[in-house]
């Protein structure tokens, strides 16, 4: 017979098995649980975990305490996102945790900058985040938190924008370089790498002159000097000077080229850098403004050489030439043209030739004027010499000039008086009308 306290014990025992059945599923969910906890805190990406709309935090691995909280007061557990992080006020995170606790969508960021206080001292700091806010759903799929996953993207964001930025001034310098007027060639390891559209237009290779020495480009006359020049490539002064190249015409022509070198981050020599100017149009151009200058000071010395010679017709077969300043070699010759052309184009019979206004007399200025009048006396033409004043007359005579036959007069008056009286000399006797 089944006694009562039989059935106790059977029931106990059965108790006891369904305990014992269960602190096992316990301990196995207790393990599972912390072994998902370790994963979660090992893992190299920036995971947190927040419940309640106030958004508690519950879970923050390293990554993120690294990352995100820095050297600030890391224990968080049990407190606000608006406790930890007051920094983000403002930056829009806030509203984004409210609306995916409010309505279950999964938000996804890509690269967004975050301001945070890192050191803990009220520096705000740029960082880049990619992250997912997810809803952490419960067992019956209500809202009871928050999921973050996120990746720091700062150095990898950084290093595409400085790339964005080297690719922007590759790209510009690039299209200057395709559409500069001047030459401009890239060598490495002495052979053209990169030569633009004008360099190729001016040499005679054209688009051949890619991979080839710069040395069969010029002519050979200037190899020697292009020697030079990559000799000085190592220093940091910039070379220039003028080569001759070979053009496509088949001759040659004159370039002015600037030689530098090109350096890697170490400072060592990458590649050095040609910039050729051909000066054929300078030069064409300098040719032409030197030959106009020529003529425009010709034509400037013949009006000086008019204005201090000047020959003065006064009456019909009389000039007079008054003459200042010093008489060189070249004067005295430009006196002696201009006298004969105008006593030649006047028919003068009588010139009168003022001495006043001149500086200096010596040997070769009255041997000048002695030979002027002899040269006019040869054609028909009497010489009167004006201006000798107290001065003049004793140098010339210690000097022992030979005036020779040549007239003088005290002053332009008495010779212009003397050279009257000689045209009335010669003059016809009027015929005499009906006695």
């Amino acid at each position: 017979m089944v006694t009562l306290d039989d059935e106790v014990h059977a029931e106990n025992a059965k108790l006891k098995t369904r305990i014992a059945a269960q602190e096992g599923v316990l301990g196995k969910v207790r393990r599972e649980r912390d072994e998902l906890r370790g994963a979660i805190l090992q893992m190299p990406a920036l995971i947190a975990l927040f419940r309640g709309e106030e958004h508690e935090f519950v879970l923050a691995n390293e990554p993120y305490l690294d990352s995100v909280v820095g050297n600030g007061d890391r224990n968080i557990i049990g407190k606000t996102i608006r406790e930890v992080l007051p920094e983000i006020a403002g930056q829009g995170f806030y509203e984004l945790m409210d609306k995916v606790y409010q309505t279950g969508e999964t938000f996804v960021g890509e690269c967004l900058p975050v301001d945070l206080d890192r050191s803990g001292t009220g520096t705000l700091e740029r960082r880049y985040y990619t992250f997912h806010y997810i809803a952490h759903r419960g067992v019956d799929d209500e809202i009871i938190g928050l999921i973050v996953h996120a990746a720091d993207v700062t150095s990898e964001y950084l290093a595409r924008q400085q790339v964005q930025k080297l690719n922007t001034k590759l790209t510009t310098f690039f299209a200057l370089a395709e559409n500069a007027p001047d030459g401009i060639t890239v060598t490495i390891d002495g052979k053209i790498t990169y030569a633009n559209p004008a360099f190729r237009g001016m040499v005679a290779d054209g688009d051949a002159c890619v991979g080839k020495p710069h040395a069969e480009l010029v002519a050979e006359e200037s190899r020697a000097v292009l020697e030079e020049a990559e000799a000085t490539a190592s220093s940091e002064e910039a070379w220039r000077g003028m080569l001759t190249y070979r053009c496509s015409g088949g001759g040659t022509f004159p370039g002015q080229a600037s030689r530098f070198t090109i350096r890697d981050e170490a400072g060592g020599i990458r590649a050095v850098g040609t910039i050729l100017r051909d000066l054929t149009d300078q030069r064409r151009s300098e040719m032409e403004r030197d030959a106009l200058r020529e003529q425009v000071l010709a034509a400037h010395q013949r009006a000086i050489r008019e204005l201090s010679t000047p020959l003065i017709p006064l009456a019909e077969g009389l000039v007079v030439m008054p003459l200042l300043g010093t008489i060189d070699s070249s004067r005295a010759k430009q006196i002696m043209e201009t006298l004969l052309d105008g006593v030649a184009a006047q028919r003068a019979r009588i010139a009168i030739l003022d001495v006043t206004g001149i500086k200096h007399v010596d040997t070769a200025v009255a041997n000048a004027l002695v030979k002027t009048a002899q040269a006019a006396n040869l054609l028909g033409t009497e010489v009167v010499l004006t201006g000798i004043g107290p001065d003049i007359a004793r140098i010339l005579v210690e000097l022992g000039v030979n005036l020779g036959t040549l007239k003088t007069r005290g002053t332009l008056q008495s010779a212009v008086a003397y050279a009257l009286g000689k045209r009335t000399e010669g003059a016809p006797t009027p015929a005499l009308k009906g006695r």
